[in-house]
């Protein structure tokens, strides 16, 4: 197991025994919500996918920049490709898919495999719209005998606008997402507070069924605002 699923694990089990505790004061509840871990390990999962396809998107454009300086140094296409390459290490030097997808692209290289065919296959891997724009692109242009570093220096330009609109966007939506984030935390923090200064108020809640059929509720309609208000701040361009 990685440890960023690791940890994802961790805090999901710390999550059900305080619901546990918040809304049924009891441990057996703890088997009861059970299925809600295998939810926040989803919201993980998709939250990290979403980071790293932004970061492979980063990546990307980058990369082609570095492509084109290359070609337009002199470079044949595969020796712009390993320069380009040995540049976006030192970048990012934590590494990343694009840097192993890059690192398996020169290791064919040297098996006389042609670059349209290799990024053909990158392509069919990560199938994202600026991928696919700039491959068709790439190898239409090496077929035909066209400027490959104008194709590159276009491709990189449309990117970067696509980039800046995300970023004016998420700018926007920040203080939304602070905010949806204050109001997931608020309703479990006064629960919280009451519990520990006036527990007497809650007692009603607990060990009956009529208290747990309340709690349950409660339950539902937290995690469903939870879930309504992250889909409401997210974005895809």
């Amino acid at each position: 197991m990685k440890k960023e699923s690791f940890l994802d694990l961790l805090k999901g089990i710390l999550l059900i025994l305080i619901f546990s505790w918040l809304f049924y004061d009891s441990l057996l509840a703890v088997f009861c919500l059970l299925p809600l871990l295998r939810l926040w390990l989803g919201e993980c999962r998709e939250e990290r996918e979403q980071k790293a396809k932004e970061q492979f998107r980063k990546m990307f454009r980058e990369w082609i920049l570095l492509l084109s300086s290359s070609l337009s140094a002199g470079y044949s296409v595969e020796n712009a490709m390993g320069q380009s390459f040995r540049e976006l290490q030192m970048m990012f030097p934590k590494g990343g898919i694009m840097l192993d997808e890059l690192k398996e692209m020169l290791a064919k290289a040297e098996n006389n495999q042609r670059p349209e065919a290799l990024l053909g296959e990158f392509a069919q891997r990560h199938p994202l719209e600026e991928v696919k724009s700039f491959v068709e692109v790439f190898c239409t242009a090496r077929i035909s005998g066209g400027s490959l570093n104008a194709v590159i220096q276009n491709t990189a330009s449309q990117m970067a606008e696509i980039m800046d609109t995300r970023r004016e966007i998420g700018t926007l939506l920040a203080a939304k997402v602070y905010e949806q984030k204050i109001m997931t935390v608020m309703p479990a923090a006064v629960l919280l507070y009451v519990r520990i200064g006036s527990g007497e108020f809650l007692k009603g809640l607990y060990h009956n069924p009529m208290g747990i059929l309340v709690a349950t509720v409660c339950l539902v309609i937290y995690l469903s605002a939870y879930l309504l208000g992250k889909r409401m701040v997210q974005f895809e361009i």
